[in-house]
């Protein structure tokens, strides 16, 4: 009986396909969640730091650093997340600083001036531009105002979005006049301003490539924009006393 018994045990051995070392590696980085669920095989698989008298393999040199390097990683993240909070912060500050200062303005030259000489330092960019096509209402000329062509803005790739970041900027004269040279990555943004009677946007540069990607958040952005805007559209409604 025995016989049989190990007559059939090497056969099933020889029947079994022989694995190699890659294979199993392979096998294991496709189940990763294999060694979690058998956690008994760390004992033979992980060369112990010591082991007692009783053959009992002591893991806790093993369990401490991988704890070591989880904790690593976890304060890692944590410095991630503080560092985006205050940069998150401080850029509301700004935002909200901007604000203030445009509802300072007193009529639409100051309002102007605010927004493209005042902005930039509070919101530490280098250019701020508004940019209003040819239309039927005639604006006086006033630095950091942009004329441009009709159907301008349109031809720019805003790809069905309001704001277009760009990581690097084309040189652009029309947008940003004698600061084209300056600017190297923007946002544009484009305003609903109805008694303009025709598109306007405004334009941020700022001399350092890669300033605004298209991953970046916009919410502040967005009510910077609502905020120039309305105010924009305040004073054009504003009759001269």
């Amino acid at each position: 009986m025995t016989k049989i018994s190990d007559k059939k045990a090497q056969t099933k051995a020889e029947a079994a396909p022989h694995l190699t070392d890659e294979e199993v590696r392979n096998w294991l980085i496709d189940h990763p969640d294999f060694l979690a669920h058998n956690a008994d095989l760390l004992t033979t698989v992980i060369p112990p730091e010591r082991v007692s008298g009783d053959g009992v393999v002591d893991m806790q040199s093993f369990l401490v650093s991988r704890l070591q390097k989880e904790v690593i990683h976890l304060i890692a993240l944590q410095n991630d997340f503080v560092e985006a909070a205050r940069n998150n912060i401080h850029t509301q500050d700004m935002v909200h600083a901007s604000i203030q200062a445009v509802l300072g303005a007193s009529n639409l030259a100051h309002f102007v001036h605010i927004l493209t000489q005042d902005l930039p330092e509070l919101l530490e960019i280098d250019v701020i531009t508004l940019c209003v096509e040819d239309g039927p209402i005639p604006l006086p000329d006033m630095t950091g105002l942009q004329r441009l062509k009709a159907g301008s803005i349109k031809r720019a790739p805003w790809r069905g979005q309001v704001i277009l970041l760009r990581p690097d900027t084309p040189k652009s004269k029309a947008i940003y006049g004698p600061a084209k040279d300056l600017v190297h990555s923007d946002a544009l943004i484009k305003l609903d301003v109805p008694s303009l009677h025709a598109k306007a946007m405004v334009a941020f540069g700022s001399r350092q490539s890669g300033h605004f990607r298209e991953d970046q958040a916009t919410d502040l952005l967005r009510f910077l924009a609502v905020v120039i805007q309305s105010c924009l559209q305040m004073w054009l409604e504003q009759k001269p006393a």
